[in-house]
């Protein structure tokens, strides 16, 4: 008679609770229910914050600090207005300066030329994308080029990383790309289709930084446990 392994897993657990609760938002987002999602959308980044204090040996401050600030920004997300923006965009910026030291830290930058080569494609997309933008009055304009060169800076890291080292380690390339699709997304839905409301395109971007997050998750463990091998 064949044993079945009931063994508790707590990673596969949290893993399970996270994309559950990723979905609830997926589908609060679809129908703009916004108490829900003031409670959905801490839930899944708790979820995720637990499985890496789980996974984790180390448990780095700095992962705590990207995923509560990546909370905050997604919290702006939810009621549109100049104030929240403003708010969302100051605390993107300090989400994205601790993203790109922490992912330096973790793969031992020390070589720049590279990232400086694969960085500067995504500067003209996106400053040409900022370019042909309209309406957009000189604060938010400001803050929006510095948006685009630190996603330029993030994506110069993941592509430049994947070329000139092991070719192996595909989530920190996976979280580059969906961050670059994502953030392409979210800037075409509220600078372009902010009068189309639901828009599919912000449940797009809602889907993507789900899957973006957990990338990142998985590329700072992968890292981890292979500094102490």
């Amino acid at each position: 008679m064949k044993v079945v392994n009931l063994k508790y897993n707590p990673e596969k657990v949290f893993t399970i609770l996270y994309f559950l609760t990723a979905m609830l938002e997926i589908i609060a987002e679809f129908y703009g229910n916004k108490p829900i999602l003031f409670i959905v959308k801490p839930l899944v980044s708790i979820f995720l914050v637990l499985l890496y204090w789980i996974a984790s040996t180390q448990r780095n401050i700095l992962f705590f600090i990207t995923i509560a600030f990546l909370l905050i920004v997604k919290l702006c997300r939810i009621y549109i207005s100049e104030e929240l923006l403003l708010t969302g965009m100051a605390v993107f910026f300090l989400h994205r300066l601790i993203l790109i030291y922490y992912i330096s830290k973790l793969i031992h930058l020390q070589d720049y030329f590279p990232l400086f080569i694969a960085t500067i494609p995504f500067l003209f997309f996106f400053f040409y994308l900022l370019s042909i933008t309209s309406d957009i009055k000189p604060i938010i304009y400001v803050g929006l080029m510095i948006q685009c060169f630190l996603m330029s800076i993030v994506a110069g890291i993941t592509l430049s990383h994947y070329v000139m080292n092991d070719r192996k380690e595909v989530w920190l390339l996976i979280f580059g790309l969906l961050s670059i699709v994502q953030y392409f997304i979210i800037f075409i839905d509220n600078f372009y289709l902010v009068d189309s409301s639901p828009s599919v395109l912000r449940k797009l971007g809602v889907l993507l930084t789900v899957f973006a997050t957990y990338a990142f998750y998985q590329f700072v463990i992968t890292t981890e446990r292979k500094l102490i091998q």
